[in-house]
């Protein structure tokens, strides 16, 4: 199927248009309720310092709490305290160095120098360091307002109590705020394996109708796709560190290690997919329509979109299995042509191997994903060598199967 040059552009644009406002939007609704909790904690910050503690103008206490919890739930407390401790060394620093010399450019300099360099003394985070040179330039550039707003000199005092305070309600935050650690890496899972889906639902399309542009367009969508997985990396690792810093969340640590293993084996999915939709837009080039593989990679698409749903869930993916058990059965080498040489039974290899991982993130090993493929003649492979200990993502999982969330008994 041909189309016009205009017709094209204006496709792609829909793509990027749409791609870019769905990813806005997953951004601003992760983002608005961690923008409340860090404004709570602000005001908190600031009635704490001002009201309990007498301070009178602690500016400091909310600017370090805001700071320290930013806008986003990946909050580790590691890094939390990392950030408030930085700040307030930066504001002690600043504060003892304008009670003796008052501020100037030579002031910055030195403060700059001593805080940065106690900073990477005490600390070997760079956010540590860079907390103590910003509050020490802004503890001097607030002295030198205030002198000349006053006709005179003033001198700081207690900024670094008010710094401490923030400091202390972002970390009480960050700890105990009553949010799951696990929700926002299995929200980022599901997302991005929705976007999976719909590539390969439109790589499938493409096959079928020997639209060049339309598997063109799938490779193009496989780029977002890369970002909002990084994204769900990033969640991944703060729930991780979370969960291993808070003993009261012991639980949750094989919710933790069953997402590291589906993220793992949804990257690698994602390398199969991609060599898969290269070779696919040559030969759709050469030969034309290729039912046969875009009818198998659509099906594939069903059952990802069927994980998607147990990802949510979070429960045992036993549907999308039972369709991917289907797709693998009738993924063999010898339905291909070989009219056009190994290039179709190539294609073929490569939808195997995606199908495969997919199995994998279903909960079998890969194995027993590999026995359910047909060889060339015809029969199966056997499950073969075992799988060794520095491999888990190729063994069993030891959680789908285990719902981690059950209903109360009420709902039941």
């Amino acid at each position: 199927m041909k189309h016009s040059r205009p017709d094209i552009d204006a496709r792609r644009a829909r793509l990027f248009v749409t791609s870019f406002l769905r990813q806005g939007w997953l951004r601003v609704r992760g983002s608005f309720v961690p923008i409340l909790q860090s404004a709570v904690g602000a005001a908190l910050a600031w009635f704490i310092a001002h009201d309990l503690l007498g301070r009178p103008d602690p500016m400091f206490a909310p600017i370090a709490t805001w700071v320290c919890l930013g806008f986003k739930l990946d909050r580790v407390p590691r890094k939390v305290a990392e950030l408030g401790a930085g700040a307030t060394l930066g504001v002690l620093v600043g504060e003892a160095f304008t009670l003796v010399f008052q501020a100037g450019a030579w002031q910055i300099f030195v403060v700059l120098v001593v805080s940065a360099l106690l900073g990477r003394f005490l600390d070997r985070g760079d956010l540590f360091t860079i907390q103590s040179g910003v509050n020490g330039i802004v503890v001097l550039a607030m002295t030198v307002y205030a002198a000349t707003a006053s006709g005179g000199t003033t001198t700081p005092a207690g900024r670094g109590s008010d710094a401490l305070v923030g400091s202390l309600v972002a970390f009480v935050f960050a700890v105990l705020m009553p949010r799951h650690p696990t929700e926002r890496p299995r929200r980022y899972a599901a997302n991005a394996l929705t976007e999976f889906a719909r590539t390969l639902e439109m790589l499938a399309h493409g096959l079928k109708t020997a639209d060049v542009e339309e598997i063109q367009e799938a490779a193009l969508a496989h780029r977002s796709l890369r970002r909002v997985m990084d994204t769900w990396e990033q969640t991944l690792v703060t729930a991780r560190e979370v969960v291993n810093l808070n003993p009261t969340l012991r639980r949750e640590r094989p919710v933790t290690r069953e997402l590291d293993r589906l993220y793992r084996l949804a990257r690698r999915a994602d390398r199969s997919a991609m060599m898969l939709n290269r070779q696919s837009l040559g030969m759709s080039e050469e030969v034309g329509r290729i039912p046969v593989l875009g009818g198998l990679i659509a099906d594939t698409a069903v059952a990802m979109r069927a994980i998607v749903d147990a990802v949510r869930a979070w429960e045992r993916p036993t549907r999308a299995q039972e369709l991917l058990k289907d797709v693998a059965r009738r993924s063999d080498p010898t339905l291909m042509t070989h009219r056009e040489g190994w290039r179709p039974v190539a294609l073929m290899s490569l939808q195997r191997a995606l199908v495969v991982d997919l199995l994998q993130m279903t909960g079998l090993s890969r194995a027993q994903a590999r026995a359910l493929l047909p060889e060339s003649q015809g029969r199966p492979f056997a499950v073969d060598a075992p799988i060794p200990p520095d491999r888990s993502d190729d063994a069993t999982s030891i959680l789908w199967g285990v719902r981690m969330y059950p209903k109360p008994d009420a709902e039941r």
